[in-house]
């Protein structure tokens, strides 16, 4: 049974990519890889319990991964290494993508969009993280989906622009079908983002919904071309 569980969750990595997990089963999933042969979901489930977020568990101090019941030494050293991993990759990662300067206005916003989600074959969210002068201060990658939706969790937006101090958030889409134009759901979608960030005195600068050559601007409401 566990065997058949761990293959649906791999075979999702392939078809949807890791950004289509939430946390628990991110992590459930990375430790599948360590821990062979045993439910890893009650050990992903303590782990959160007890650091709060997976970025936390992934940073955390070799003893107290250990401490964890169902984490062994070989274990906490496979979180460890992934955690150092990512935040190798992360401070060596260039991340303007090109850009030049702030993002200013929605042509500019949209340029950037299109540069940024060219090679994007699935419908994928990015969250870009501005600083008070509009300028880019992290661009991530939060979900993924299939080739005509990708979701949109308010929370986790708030989430990833909190953690890079953002004064606004530029959010940014595609539609892998080539018509920038929004859906009754992506309209839904930007108010609840948008909803969630004021709340905490965050902006959001614009959502931009990329095509094939053209981009929509919330902010603009309407299709422009940078």
């Amino acid at each position: 049974m566990q065997e058949g569980h761990r293959a649906r969750l791999r075979g999702r990595l392939e078809s949807c990519g890791f950004c289509s997990f939430s946390e628990s089963e991110a992590l459930e999933l990375l430790l599948t890889y360590a821990i062979p042969r045993k439910d890893t979901s009650a050990t992903a489930g303590a782990l959160l319990s007890r650091f709060g977020t997976l970025k936390s568990v992934l940073n955390a101090k070799h003893e107290a991964l250990c401490s964890v019941s169902g984490v062994g030494t070989a274990t906490a050293n496979f979180l460890r290494l992934i955690g150092d991993i990512a935040n190798t990759y992360i401070s060596t990662k260039p991340q303007s993508h090109g850009l030049k300067g702030s993002l200013k206005t929605p042509a500019a916003a949209a340029g950037y969009a299109l540069e940024l989600l060219k090679a994007e074959r699935y419908e994928s969210v990015y969250v870009v993280s501005l600083d008070k002068n509009l300028r880019l201060l992290q661009a991530e990658r939060l979900f993924s989906g299939t080739l005509t939706e990708a979701p949109m969790y308010p929370r986790r937006v708030v989430e990833a622009a909190l953690s890079h101090c953002a004064h606004s958030v530029l959010l940014l889409h595609n539609h892998p079908s080539g018509d920038p134009s929004p859906s009754a759901s992506d309209i839904e979608a930007t108010q609840a983002v948008k909803s969630a960030l004021n709340a905490i005195d965050i902006a959001l600068f614009d959502h931009i919904i990329v095509g094939h050559e053209s981009a929509y601007s919330f902010s603009c409401r309407a299709c422009i071309s940078p």
